[in-house]
């Protein structure tokens, strides 16, 4: 290769995979990840894949046996494997990992996850959760937890049993133990976990299907207790997979109705043929009732924990404080990479925060040690709005401040504001909105 050429192999190497892994058999009835546009940031530029136009800043490559779009850098909308939407198309979005072992295969397989959810967007728009109830869920409640650990515990069985029966049984009493377990709390909370199971379960399933594997591995101890939503992509490929089992027209019904939920579907099926169910001893149920316990003092201590960690972080940081009657708003996040601890929430990974005289943004890699904290205005950890973004561990930051404008930038981040003052000190900026000086 000619010296200073990039070597961009890699990407007609993932355009070549997708092909493969399509090629090997429907996934979905209708879905076909190849008539979905794909946008790939690797991490230095980003490709853009089936798109019918040239979107600004783009320009035509041939990469070995591909034609693609690149633009140089990250492309601004591209902030996680995800759907985005570019030239007013939905666009299935895959960032590299340098953290994990992305090879072909698995950035192919990440990317028909992402289609997929295009393909849910277009034809099953009701197959999601809300994300606001989620920094409700109970999880602090150690009956609920005992009843979660029992029901992951008999489906993780179910999936493992040798004959039909045992795997019926062992499915049945997962059903009855959620039954009881949805008893106990309010209904928007399983309406998120099965909303959730349909969008980011499925595409799981899909995604695994993808590479020929045909099973999930639920964990034996369990899940922790905040691990609501990575959970639910579990638990709804497990479903997916025993509907496969107990009912193999299921697709068919689901493409046709949305109003389907897994666990509801896979009952009814199975309450057809008798209501036998594999049965926990008295001691089993004694060791989740205790472990359960054990799971609350856990999550109460991780919290205050990861509290005081991202207070004693070292390198700089920067603050943006706002008032309780102007403040600052969400607007982009990671649900994945969301920690909530004492005061406020922990931000891993991406965070977008933006206000009416401007916004600031964080995208860091995973292995970087940059995190953010939001602390809320009112009672609900994001949904009234936040006092107060404070982001640690930052290398190095570059701010240029001049009549009221402030513009911020380094390891990660930028921050753009208007009719503001800014306060330097040492390793810590401060950034008061509309004016309000130091805050007491």
């Amino acid at each position: 290769m000619m010296s200073g050429l990039k070597d961009r192999r890699h990407v007609s190497d993932l355009a070549r995979e997708i092909e493969r892994l399509v090629a090997q058999g429907e996934l979905w009835p209708g879905f076909d990840p190849l008539a979905i546009p794909l946008v790939f940031y690797d991490g230095e530029d980003t490709y853009l894949f089936r798109c019918s136009e040239v979107p600004e800043g783009f320009r035509e490559m041939r990469v070995g046996e591909c034609d693609v779009l690149v633009y140089d850098g990250r492309y601004p909308v591209v902030t996680a494997s995800s759907v985005v939407e570019i030239a007013g198309t939905p666009t299935a979005s895959v960032m590299f990992d340098r953290s994990a072992n992305q090879v072909p295969t698995v950035l192919a397989s990440v990317a028909i996850h992402e289609a997929f959810h295009v393909y849910q967007q277009a034809c099953h728009p009701t197959w999601q959760g809300n994300e606001v109830v989620l920094y409700l869920y109970p999880v602090d409640d150690a009956n609920l937890l005992s009843l979660r650990r029992m029901e992951t515990e008999a489906l993780r069985r179910a999936l493992s049993a040798n004959g039909s029966h045992e795997k019926r049984c062992w499915t049945l009493r997962a059903l009855r133990v959620r039954q009881d377990r949805y008893a106990g709390m309010g209904p928007e909370f399983p309406t998120y976990e099965r909303g959730t199971e349909l969008l980011e379960g499925l595409a799981s399933y899909v995604e695994a299907m993808s590479v020929g594997r045909m099973s999930v591995d639920l964990p034996r101890v369990g899940y922790a207790a905040n691990e609501v939503r990575g959970r639910c992509y579990e638990i709804g490929h497990a479903l997916a997979v025993l509907l496969d089992a107990f009912a193999p027209m299921w697709k068919m019904a689901f493409d046709a109705d949305d109003r389907q939920a897994l666990d509801l579907y896979l009952l009814e099926v199975l309450e057809k043929s008798g209501r036998q169910c594999g049965e926990f001893t008295e001691a089993e149920v004694a060791h989740f009732e205790a472990v359960a316990r054990e799971d609350v003092q856990d999550l109460l201590a991780q919290r205050s924990e990861e509290k005081r960690a991202f207070d004693s972080q070292t390198g700089m940081r920067l603050s943006v404080i706002a008032s309780d009657t102007v403040p600052l708003w969400v607007s982009g996040s990671d649900p994945s990479n969301l920690k909530i601890v004492e005061g406020g929430v922990l931000h891993t990974r991406f965070v977008n925060i933006r206000h009416e005289s401007g916004q600031v943004e964080m995208l860091t890699d995973r292995m970087d040690d940059v995190v953010a904290l939001t602390v809320a205005v009112g009672p609900h950890p994001l949904m009234n709005g936040v006092l107060r973004l404070t982001i640690a561990g930052l290398d190095t930051l570059e701010v240029m401040s001049d009549g009221g404008t402030v513009n911020i930038s380094g390891s990660g981040l930028t921050a753009q504001f208007t009719n503001a003052t800014v306060d330097e000190n040492d390793a810590q900026v401060t950034v008061y909105l509309n004016k309000l000086g130091r805050a007491s």
